[in-house]
């Protein structure tokens, strides 16, 4: 398994560069679309569907609000909306971006209300309607990192989308590092019984380290410290969250992995969990503090 996972990541590793920093913002965008309609079919597994008909028309839907989103909003690069963060104009992409945030706080409420919430997670209606909402937002978070200042510099853009990956990565790498070595206290034993409030902790101060790296690394200003190491901790909070969201649908599906797509490693949903609910908040968080200028 060990040796799988490390063919696997060595291979996506310069793939998923390589389509960050290399391809035109158009393409980057029809493959991000792409890999939409995959987590979508793996989302319909996990919220109950058994034909793989009903996976396939689930992620059809989704599909189809994405591309729609892409043909009715403005030029990519405009993203999500002209006007932001200066005024809200509702745009479709931010009209996504919103709709996918009030699914992020309703995810955050189900998993702290796992135990004596039951009926949400026996709801298939409510769980599809979760994965309707957000990975449509997904992808519009995607797109508006890419963009950031894509007409000046071509590459800037990438090296934020490469920072939110890290961030997501070190708290799940410093969890897991913490949690081996000083994890004593389960942190949602009926969730995720190996996770440990010591290795949540370990991964916030990987993810907050990362964070200021990020910083030094790209050249971005930072005017108010607290406030930016503030964000740091709240992305990696939800970034567990996000883990937690998605076993906790698993368990309820009695699936182990969301798919075998990627060998080692199970589905691209057991890889991009938490991306999927950081995105968003790192899109938005960013882009009203000017840290993207």
């Amino acid at each position: 398994m060990l040796k799988q996972r490390i063919i696997t990541a060595l291979i996506l590793l310069p793939l998923v560069l390589g389509l960050i920093l290399k391809v035109q913002l158009n393409y980057f965008a029809g493959v991000i679309a792409a890999v939409v309609y995959l987590l979508a079919l793996e989302w319909g597994k996990l919220a109950g569907f058994k034909h793989h008909y009903q996976n396939t028309i689930y992620a059809l839907v989704v599909a189809v609000i994405v591309l729609t989103t892409w043909y009715l909003a403005d030029q990519l690069v405009m993203w999500p909306s002209p006007s932001w963060p200066f005024a809200l104009v509702w745009d479709y992409p931010m009209i996504v971006l919103a709709l996918g945030l009030l699914v992020i706080v309703c995810s955050l409420v189900v998993v702290l209300g796992y135990s004596w919430l039951p009926k949400w997670w026996s709801n298939q209606t409510v769980l599809l309607l979760f994965g309707i909402f957000l990975l449509p937002a997904f992808f519009v978070s995607f797109i508006s990192i890419r963009s950031v200042s894509y007409l000046a510099d071509f590459y800037r853009g990438g090296y934020f989308l490469i920072l939110m990956f890290c961030l997501v990565w070190a708290a799940d790498t410093g969890a897991f590092i913490a949690g081996k070595l000083l994890g004593k206290h389960k942190l949602a034993p009926i969730v995720s019984p190996n996770k440990t409030w010591e290795g949540a902790i370990g991964g916030f101060v990987f993810s907050f380290a990362i964070a200021w790296i990020g910083v030094y690394l790209i050249g971005f200003d930072v005017e108010n410290a607290v406030v930016y190491s503030a964000i740091a901790v709240l992305l990696a909070i939800f970034s567990v969250l996000g883990d937690l969201f998605e076993s906790a649908m698993k368990r309820v599906a009695n699936i182990k992995d969301s798919g075998n797509l990627l060998p080692g490693h199970g589905g691209l949903l057991d890889r991009l969990d938490s991306t999927i609910v950081v995105a968003p908040l790192f899109f938005l968080t960013f882009s009203y503090f000017g840290w993207f200028r």
